[in-house]
């Protein structure tokens, strides 16, 4: 099958281009790229291309994209790839810490005749407190990619757990590198396309120093004059 035979080639290449991606000469800044949110701050968020466009940040806590062009098409067994590289600072409100990000994707593909098609990409989020350190993971998308016949919607999530770090985050930045993969055989068709991001930030209140001795010190009275 095109799949199976053709499969590993691609992946290559797409890992090439994801690191070239990484080394990009030109960065795309956002219109918007500094801002705040309820709880938190952004800064410097963009892409190495622009695909992803500029985000509107919903419910105070939410990034949501609607990418114009970010799409890859196989003609007559021609492989394309798109890719783009976002990035941007997040910084807590005071009494604030991350606990959760999330990236969700959703988009639509095709394939006429045979082909194949896939996406691909991995979360990076860096801690930038007084204790550096990175967390990644990878997309995972329905259907499973690749993909290799019919035609219909797609949707990719990513995710890292923050809740149980130590010390908390409260400065981090958030990288997302995503790939579209198309690859058809002679005489066929096939597409992916990307038509809708969401960038979700959970963010979680933790006690000031004070509260906390003054509740310690509640405890304590407590227990001395029961």
């Amino acid at each position: 099958m095109l799949t199976t035979r053709w499969l590993p080639k691609v992946l290559a290449v797409c890992t090439l281009l994801t690191f070239g991606a990484g080394l990009a000469a030109g960065f795309d800044f956002w219109t918007n790229k500094d801002g705040t949110g309820d709880f938190f701050e952004w800064r410097d968020g963009g892409s190495d291309h622009g695909l992803f466009g500029d985000p509107i940040l919903v419910n105070g806590n939410t990034f949501v994209f609607f990418p114009d062009g970010f799409r890859a098409q196989s003609v007559n067994g021609v492989l394309d790839v798109i890719s783009d590289r976002m990035e941007v600072e997040l910084i807590a409100s005071p009494g604030y810490m991350f606990t959760d990000v999330l990236i969700s994707e959703y988009g639509d593909y095709g394939i006429f005749d045979e082909g194949m098609v896939a996406v691909t990409g991995s979360l990076f989020v860096t801690r930038l407190n007084d204790e550096f350190k990175v967390l990644s993971d990878d997309l995972v998308s329905d259907p499973p990619s690749p993909i290799d016949s019919g035609h219909g919607t797609w949707t990719g999530e990513v995710g890292i757990d923050l809740s149980a770090q130590f010390p908390v985050w409260t400065r981090l930045k958030l990288v997302l590198d995503d790939n579209l993969i198309a690859l058809s055989a002679p005489g066929s068709i096939s597409f992916i396309e990307k038509k809708v991001l969401g960038a979700g930030l959970s963010i979680t209140i933790i006690p000031e120093p004070a509260s906390l001795i003054l509740l310690l010190g509640g405890v304590a009275l407590i227990r001395r004059y029961r």
